[in-house]
């Protein structure tokens, strides 16, 4: 078993460690691993209603149209492997402080693109970390982890890496739970989290939408988690997720005014801080 090497231990700005029912729901298509083959966007909550949106993405991404406004808060984004190539320098003059990369998807796929991303947005001088697209129906959690860590996914206390997050969502193609019971479901996020805390020494984020959440997982938020909640509305989040009853990130936009999505840090510059560098970071909300 490959082991997870600090990033603290490598060289600087370098990326990550090389190494529901089944009803008929809207889904996300953005697995890279889905059978549809391609991604378009997170299956997420607009004004509450649940809806996906295309992505048409080609050369360079620049900052978006800036109309869209950016809700209270500390903004940033997140991107794919859909956005390729990014001016990160265009996304910083925007506002953008930091981003979540995707790194990996399920037990064995890793984006082409983290690397040059990574590395161009730390240049750029964004904080920068990495996300990794759960896949409970195709490996277990701890294995799903090594992974993430291995693929860039890791963190350290230097005040520019972000924690882990670990997306947790509908996937086109699959049953809404995967194909696991609610309590499974449980168990295999408790145990990816548990398996990054063991390597990283603190917990992941997670991302994901009320709707589906409830649903599948319910009443249920793993202990002392960050939540990053997705719904696309000029108006905070109306709904949490689980036993979640307030949120750390709020995923605002697929549009801009940030390629790829668009967020926002609840807090203020210090909690931020704490947020990105403490692992004792308390989460708002659980």
């Amino acid at each position: 078993m490959s082991r997870y090497v600090p990033r603290h231990a490598r060289a600087t700005g370098a990326p990550g460690p090389s190494f529901l029912s089944r009803r008929s729901t809207p889904r996300n298509l953005r697995s890279d691993e889905s059978g549809s083959g391609a991604s378009s966007r997170r299956a997420l909550l607009r004004g509450g209603a649940v809806g996906v949106s295309a992505l048409t993405i080609g050369g360079l991404a620049s900052a978006p149209a800036s109309a869209a406004s950016i809700p209270a808060g500390i903004p940033g984004q997140d991107v794919s492997t859909y956005q390729g190539s990014v001016d990160w320098a265009a996304q910083k003059a925007a506002g953008s402080r930091y981003v979540f990369i995707k790194a990996t998807e399920g037990a064995t796929w890793r984006s082409s693109t983290f690397n040059q991303q990574y590395r161009s947005a730390t240049s750029a001088g964004l904080i920068r970390g990495a996300y990794h697209f759960a896949r409970p129906d195709s490996g277990d959690p701890e294995g799903q982890c090594e992974a993430f860590l291995n693929g860039g996914g890791g963190w350290s206390a230097d005040g520019q890496t972000l924690p882990g997050l670990l997306d947790m969502e509908a996937v086109s193609g699959v049953p809404n739970d995967f194909g696991l019971s609610q309590q499974q479901l449980r168990d295999w996020i408790s145990g990816f989290i548990a398996a990054y805390k063991a390597e990283t020494g603190r917990r992941p984020m997670v991302y994901t939408n009320a709707n589906w959440w409830d649903e599948v997982v319910g009443d249920f938020a793993p202990s002392n988690t960050p939540l990053q909640v997705a719904y696309y509305s000029s108006s905070r989040p109306s709904k949490m997720p689980g036993r979640w009853w307030d949120w750390d990130m709020w995923q605002f936009s697929d549009s801009g005014p940030f390629a790829g999505d668009s967020s926002v840090f609840q807090g203020t510059e210090s909690e931020f801080e704490a947020f990105v560098g403490d692992a004792g970071y308390s989460p708002r909300g659980i």
